[in-house]
């Protein structure tokens, strides 16, 4: 297989879909060329015969189930709404439209049209600039759904060899439509830029108009029938929430699944030996599979109790379905996928005593108060109390604290199995640190300078766009 592969350890899998792949990586074993092995129903699974014996550590052979998990990942939204034109309209075959204001230097328009309840003829979906009825004239773009897909034009069509009248190869998104007009990247419909920027500049001035209007109502029986999710004024930096479906647990989305039986995850999440992490998710992970994915001799622990204002944690040989835990990996842990598990529906617990609890999540979190109430376990095995001014965000398959209203925060203390030095730094509990440390809005690091960046990152728990 070449020296590529020389490696400590590696992670061997044969399957009729990829063949044998090493480390994720594909052979020259490819499925094809495995055929006839496919063709067996009974395996003999072993070393080689002679001299050639393997000599390394098997850490385990296993037949395991190929069904993936389903899973609903959906982000957050992000930038904010500026003025909400129209929502959860349904149009009805008549004219409609508003006027708005807008600055195209900081905002956008959005839109998500529902086309499943259109007819079978031209209809004008989406029509946006100074007059939304007319169709000639320099200031306008229409969009229309016909029997045989869309079409848009610009300006009126003054030049259609110019690629200014466009017969679509859009795809729609399960009968959704999502529409952007913006300065920056121009007339894009999911994700498909029609107009291009300087397409709209040379045939148009509607970037220069302070005020704009958006509805249907061009031609005659002509009018849109589809159901508007929304149309709005937008900030530049604004992304609408976005689903997909994996078998992927994702730390930065919002997480929806039913029961599922052996079934196939992965976690979107790392975590580090170097402290405590806190950890949940909606099934069972066993001893064996514990010390396989995060290495033997990881500890795990549960909140038990309280005494005073002592928190007691309690050993733990396995993880269960919507428990939250503390762990300590013995290796560092990135992306994990479980094989075979039964992954419950039911919301993540809540454990703890007397007004001091440890709350699980699934998914990422807003709800984090900052009044002193809630703390999560963060970096030098520290409690933090949330920055901000009423909530705050947290990621997906962790846990935190809830402590009652008042509480002495700086004299709380945590014990493991009656060893109070085990993790005495969760004594300390402090504000959210302001260290100028720069994540992406997939919660990666990416440093501590702006410097060749462009877009939407999070520094000190504050959204900052860079252009």
């Amino acid at each position: 297989m070449g020296s590529s592969y020389d490696k400590t350890n590696i992670t061997i899998e044969i399957d009729n879909e990829n063949g044998l792949t090493i480390d994720g990586n594909s052979t020259s074993l490819t499925a094809a060329f495995l055929t006839a092995l496919f063709n067996k129903s009974n395996l003999t699974i072993a070393s080689q015969e002679g001299n050639g014996r393997m000599a390394g550590t098997y850490k385990s052979v296993k037949v395991v189930s190929k069904n993936k998990a389903v899973i609903t990942n959906k982000s957050w939204d992000e930038g904010s709404i500026v003025n909400s034109l129209y929502t959860n309209y349904q149009g009805n075959g008549t004219k409609f439209e508003k006027e708005t204001a807008i600055d195209w230097t900081n905002q956008k328009v959005v839109a998500e049209i529902d086309i499943s309840t259109c007819g079978t003829g031209t209809e004008d979906l989406f029509s946006i600039g100074n007059e939304v009825t007319v169709f000639d004239g320099g200031n306008n773009i229409h969009m229309y759904k016909t029997s045989g897909g869309f079409s848009a034009y610009l300006a009126g069509n003054p030049a259609s060899g110019d690629g200014t009248a466009v017969t679509s190869g859009i795809v729609p998104d399960r009968n959704i439509l999502r529409v952007e007009l913006s300065s920056e990247n121009g007339f894009v419909v999911n994700d498909t830029v029609v107009f291009s920027k300087e397409k709209i500049n040379k045939y148009s001035t509607i970037f220069s108009l302070s005020t704009i209007k958006v509805g249907s109502g061009e031609g005659t029986n002509q009018e849109s029938r589809a159901k508007y999710n929304y149309i709005s004024v937008a900030t530049k930096d604004y992304q609408t929430a976005t689903e997909k479906s994996s078998n992927v647990l994702n730390e930065v989305t919002i997480n929806e699944f039913v029961a599922q039986s052996n079934v196939d995850v992965q976690l979107k999440r790392s975590l580090t030996p170097a402290q405590w992490n806190t950890f949940c998710v909606p099934f069972t992970i066993s001893a064996d599979m514990i010390a396989e994915k995060f290495g033997a001799g990881t500890l795990v622990y549960t909140f038990g109790s309280m005494n005073g204002n002592v928190m007691n944690f309690k050993a733990s040989t396995t993880i269960e379905a919507g428990k939250p835990y503390i762990v300590k990996p013995t290796n560092t842990v990135v992306n994990p996928t479980f094989t075979g598990v039964n992954i419950e529906a039911s919301a993540p617990e809540k454990s703890g005593e007397n007004g001091f609890f440890m709350q699980g999540t699934y998914g990422a979190k807003t709800d984090l108060t900052t009044d002193g109430t809630n703390l999560f376990l963060g970096e030098g095995n520290k409690f933090y109390k949330p920055s901000g001014t009423t909530t705050a965000k947290m990621k997906g398959m962790r846990a935190f604290f809830i402590v009652p209203q008042g509480t002495n925060l700086a004299a709380l203390r945590a014990n493991i199995d009656g060893a109070t030095t085990a993790i005495d730094e969760l004594t300390t509990v402090v504000e959210q640190p302001t260290d100028n440390r720069i994540y992406n809005l997939q919660g990666q690091f990416v440093g501590t300078s702006f410097e060749g960046l462009h877009g939407v990152y999070v520094q000190n728990g504050k959204k900052v766009l860079v252009k």
